[in-house]
């Protein structure tokens, strides 16, 4: 009850802030609007306290603002080099502190830390004693106590943090400690709250992660801000991760909390494009490695409505498109025939890459993963790919079941495949090589089960093997070189 009447009272300080809620009503009524509107800043200049405690900027925009002019874009007036950068507050391993009874602060929001010098508020004496005895009244036997002390503590604000993180660790109540760790997580949403709402207005409020999102999601407009707003709410400690000073080790385990949380989520409701940002941001990072889960809830997205209105989307499918090439990279042989077949859909050249890596490197793939192989070659390959392309031209598995024609049963092959994506290479029509009644598919290069010969007629196939010889012969493939490099971030 206790928490819920906090709350309560959070909400009402919130809401004063804004104008529209202001009523001429009586002259109590405008005075506190008065003060809600400029903050409790004037409050505290009457009674002698001293203000100018920042919101909350971002941590790392002082390397970013000095970096390459061509990144130097979104919030430039922000960041002035020179400065040392905010110390980042997204929890990992290493950063960890406990209390006497295991509460891990890392665990409790921590305010955004200005670079400037008087990041902290100077309280004189008086000051801090009303605090302090303040903060000692939240563990007071009497109720109605507790709720006072809460509330004056909300009204005073941000000057107040700093004694509440100190009281959180020294502290061994367990009941006291939860109530000061909701005093700081309500300090803070009010705090960013009203950011949102400036940043909503395209004003620069320097939220962590912004600039380097920002170069992922496009000009900054209302929308690009919206997701990102988005992105905030439902992955807190992505943003925050997203910035350069930040380590390949942080953002996964910001990953990890979207991941978990993404999946939770699904058994009520399919991811949203928020989510799918979420998943796809951390790997525009060179040698970031992506976990398995994440691949395969990128396969959920794109098999969902989600992925639909992506690619109808003006303003996010291409930021999208660059992702999943990211994407594509570090995808498993498990799930390659999924990762092919959407990234053909999406029109990804990077599946060029993967199909002929595919076909060198995975000797154990399967006839099906080596169809979807040939179909990603026949749509984007190069002649540089023929050579990889004709090691299958000897691979006589069965690529598919048969099919029943009015020219009768056609069966296919692997090699019959490899002769069809060649064929596309080479520029010459899928019917002239022999494929009676088969044109190339602009989507999917072919598709598999139109390409085949009759099982009644082996002299047409080996009719088409020799054509594939001839041209081959004519313009001989470049052979692939050993010790290639593996796919992946650069």
């Amino acid at each position: 009850m206790a928490n819920l009447q906090i709350t309560a009272k959070l909400r009402s300080v919130v809401k004063l802030r804004n104008p529209r809620h202001a009523r001429p009503a009586t002259a109590s009524i405008l005075v506190c609007v008065w003060l809600s509107l400029h903050g409790h800043a004037a409050l505290l200049d009457a009674t002698g306290w001293q203000t100018g405690v920042p919101l909350q900027t971002a941590a790392g925009q002082d390397e970013f603002g000095s970096s390459s002019a061509e990144d130097n874009t979104g919030n430039s007036n922000q960041n002035k080099p020179g400065k040392e950068s905010a110390k980042p507050h997204l929890a990992s391993p290493g950063r960890e502190t406990k209390s006497n009874n295991d509460i891990k602060t890392s665990e409790v929001p921590t305010a955004p830390q200005k670079t400037s010098d008087n990041a902290e508020p100077t309280l004189n004496p008086e000051q801090q004693v009303q605090i302090d005895s303040l903060i000692r009244q939240l563990s007071a036997p009497n109720f109605s106590q507790r709720e006072s002390a809460a509330t004056e503590l909300l009204q005073i604000g941000a000057p107040a943090l700093a004694s509440l993180r100190k009281q959180l660790e020294l502290s061994s109540d367990k009941e006291t400690q939860i109530r000061i760790t909701e005093l700081i997580k309500l300090q803070l949403d009010g705090q960013i709250e009203i950011q949102i709402q400036d940043f909503m207005a395209m004003k620069p409020v320097n939220f962590e992660g912004w600039p380097e999102i920002r170069l992922i999601l496009g000009d900054d407009t209302i929308a690009t801000r919206a997701l990102f707003v988005q992105i905030l709410r439902t992955h807190p400690t992505l943003p925050a991760s997203m910035q350069r000073n930040y380590t390949n080790r942080d953002r996964s385990i910001a990953l990890e909390s979207v991941i978990e949380t993404v999946q939770k989520q699904r058994l009520k409701k399919a991811p949203t494009t928020t989510d799918a940002f979420a998943l796809l941001l951390p790997l525009i990072y060179p040698d970031f490695v992506m976990p398995e889960e994440c691949g395969e809830l990128v396969i959920s997205i794109l098999q969902s409505n989600t992925a639909t209105t992506l690619r109808k989307d003006i303003q996010f499918s291409p930021s999208f498109r660059f992702l999943l090439g990211q994407w594509i990279k570090q995808t498993s042989l498990a799930d390659r025939e999924d990762v092919l077949f959407y990234g053909m859909d999406w029109d990804l050249p990077q599946c060029q890459l993967l199909a002929k890596k595919t076909i060198l490197d995975e000797k154990d793939a399967s006839p099906a993963v080596l169809a979807l192989c040939l179909q990603a070659l026949a749509k984007f390959g190069k002649l540089s790919d023929v050579a990889a392309i004709s090691t299958l031209l000897a691979d006589k598995r069965p690529a598919s079941r048969p099919l029943t024609t009015t020219r009768g049963t056609i069966t296919n092959q692997v090699s019959d495949l490899a002769i069809a994506a060649i064929a596309c290479i080479y520029g010459v029509e899928l019917e002239d090589v022999g494929f009676t009644g088969v044109s190339q598919d602009p989507r999917f290069g072919f598709q598999p089960r139109e390409i085949g010969f009759p099982k009644d007629a082996p002299e047409q196939r080996k009719a088409a093997e020799q054509m594939i010889k001839a041209i081959l012969d004519a313009s001989p493939p470049v052979v692939p070189q050993p010790g290639r490099p593996p796919i992946g971030p650069r």
